[in-house]
C-alpha cells in the first residue's frame, strides 16, 4: 500500500518558476541560486522575501559578490530530485513503448510511462514485476521521487549500491572496483540511507523539541504583556484614587504621573517586543528547517537523503535553539505605590496638625496686613486664620508630597507655588467679602 506523502510548494518566491539550483537561505526558506544573486543585486539590503531575515549569514565577508554569497548557501537536494520527479511527470503523457498511445501508469522505479496493455507486460517480466506501478493521475513527484532508484555518478543507467563519502558520489560496484577501491570512507548505499535516516530524525527530534520551547516562551512573553497590561490598569486606577484627593492646582501632576507610567510599561513592553521578535525569528528560522527536515525523512530520494543529512546537520548546528533570550528585570510598581498613597493620607494629617500649630497668629495677622488688611476691615481674625492656614498648608503640604511622587516635575510645581497661594488668597478675599 502506498504512503502518503506530503506536498511542497516547488516555485520559487522571486521567479514564480519550478526551483533551478535551489539553495537554502539562513532562515531555511529556498530561492534559486540566480534569483539569489539577482535579489541581492537589485537591493540595498537583500533578507529574505518571506521573513526579511538576512541571506547573507555573519560569517560572510562585505567584500564577498553576490554569486560568491550564493555559491556558498548549501543546495537543497532534496528539493532538486522533487523538481526532477516533477519534470518527469509534466513530461507528453504518452505511453513510452507504443506510438501514439496515452500513458495511464508510470513505474515509479523506472520512470517508464505505460499504457494499460504494456503495464500488465511491465509486472509480468521477472526483471520488472517487483516494481511499484502507480497512476499517473495520482501519483506525485514526492512519491516518485522516493520511490526512484539511485544512479552511478558516472555510469547514469547503472543502479548504484555504494556511496563514496571522501567523494560525495553514489556509485557502482564496478566504479568502487576501478576508482574508489583505496578510498577511506565507503560504505553501502543502504546503510548510508539508514544512518542519514537516524540523522535526520534527531534532528527532527531536536527541532521539534526546540519549536515548542520557542512556541512556550513566546506563550509565556504574550501573558507577561498581558500581565503588564493589567499592572498598568492597576497603576492608572491606583493614581487616579490618589490624585481625586489632589486640589485642582495638582491636576496637571496628575496627567504627568500617568504619563510616567504609561512611558515605564511602554518601555517594558518594548523589551519583551523585542525579545518576542528575536525569538519569531528563531522559531521561523527552527520552523523552516524542520519543514526540510520533514521532507527530506519523508521523501527519502537517494542519494539525496545523504546530501540533505548531512547539510541540514551543519545548518542546524549553526542555528540558535535557546530560548533563553530574557528581557530587561521587571518588579511590578503597584504595592510600593500602594504603600506610598496610603503613608501620604496618614502623613498629611500628621503634617496639618503638626504645621497648623507652628502658624502662630502673629504670622497669620502680618500675612493678612500685608494681603488682605484693605479689604477686611471687620472679619474676625480667628475666621481668617482658620481658612487661610487650612489652605496654606494643603497646598504646601502637597507640593511636597508631589515633589517625592514625581520627581522629575518639581521644578514645574515650584513654579506655580507662588501662583497657587495667590490663587487661594484672593478666594479667601472673595469668600470674606461674600460673607
Amino acid at each position: 500500500m502506498a504512503t502518503a506523502v506530503q506536498t511542497y510548494d516547488r516555485e520559487c518566491a522571486v521567479c514564480n518558476n519550478v526551483f533551478k539550483v535551489p539553495k537554502i537561505l539562513p532562515c531555511g526558506h529556498l530561492l534559486c541560486r540566480e534569483c539569489v544573486i539577482s535579489w541581492m543585486d537589485s537591493k540595498s539590503y537583500a533578507g529574505c522575501p518571506f521573513c526579511t531575515c538576512h541571506i547573507a549569514g555573519h560569517q560572510v565577508h562585505s567584500s564577498q559578490s553576490s554569486s560568491d554569497v550564493a555559491d556558498a548557501l548549501p543546495t537543497d537536494s532534496v528539493m532538486e530530485a522533487i523538481v526532477e520527479s516533477s519534470g518527469v511527470l509534466e513530461q507528453n503523457n504518452m505511453c513510452t513503448i507504443c506510438d501514439d498511445v496515452t500513458a495511464d501508469y508510470i513505474c515509479k522505479e523506472c520512470g517508464e510511462k505505460m499504457c494499460p496493455s504494456c503495464m500488465k507486460i511491465h509486472k509480468k517480466m521477472v526483471a520488472t514485476r517487483s516494481h511499484d506501478v502507480e497512476s499517473v493521475s495520482t501519483v506525485t513527484p514526492e512519491r516518485l521521487a522516493a520511490s526512484r532508484p539511485a544512479l552511478c555518478a558516472d555510469h547514469g543507467d547503472k543502479q548504484a549500491d555504494i556511496f563514496c563519502s571522501d567523494h560525495n558520489l553514489v556509485i557502482c560496484k564496478s566504479c568502487f572496483s576501478n576508482k574508489h577501491s583505496q578510498c577511506q570512507d565507503v560504505k553501502y548505499l543502504d546503510t548510508k540511507m539508514k544512518s542519514a535516516d537516524n540523522i535526520l530524525g534527531s534532528l527532527k527530534e531536536e527541532l521539534s523539541k526546540a519549536e515548542d520551547n520557542f512556541k512556550q516562551a513566546i506563550g509565556n512573553l504574550h501573558e507577561r504583556v498581558q500581565t503588564a497590561n493589567v499592572a498598568k490598569q492597576e497603576n492608572m486606577a491606583l493614581v487616579d484614587k490618589t490624585c481625586d484627593r489632589l486640589q485642582k492646582v495638582v491636576e496637571e501632576c496628575r496627567k504627568q504621573l500617568k504619563k510616567l507610567i504609561s512611558d515605564s510599561i511602554a518601555k517594558f513592553k518594548k523589551t519583551l517586543c523585542d525579545v518576542k521578535s528575536e525569538l519569531d525569528k528563531r522559531l521561523g528560522k527552527v520552523t523552516s528547517h524542520k519543514h526540510l527536515v520533514t521532507r527530506a525523512t519523508t521523501v527519502r530520494p537517494r542519494p539525496a537523503l545523504i546530501h540533505a543529512a548531512q547539510t541540514l546537520t551543519d545548518r542546524v548546528n549553526s542555528l540558535h535553539l535557546s530560548n533563553e533570550l530574557e528581557p530587561d528585570a521587571w518588579v511590578n510598581p503597584s504595592p510600593e505605590v500602594r504603600k506610598h498613597c496610603d503613608d501620604v493620607v496618614k502623613v498629611m494629617n500628621a503634617e496639618l496638625r503638626s504645621l497648623q500649630q507652628h502658624l502662630t497668629d502673629a504670622e497669620v495677622s502680618n500675612l493678612l496686613s500685608v494681603t488682605c488688611a484693605p479689604y477686611l476691615p471687620n472679619t474676625p481674625i480667628s475666621a481668617i486664620h482658620h481658612v487661610l492656614v487650612f489652605r496654606t498648608l494643603h497646598v504646601r503640604y502637597w507640593i511636597d508630597e508631589l515633589t517625592k511622587v514625581i520627581g522629575p516635575l518639581y521644578e514645574v510645581c515650584l513654579v506655580n507655588v507662588l501662583n497657587v497661594k495667590l490663587l487661594l488668597i484672593a478666594e479667601l478675599k472673595l469668600e470674606i467679602i461674600k460673607s
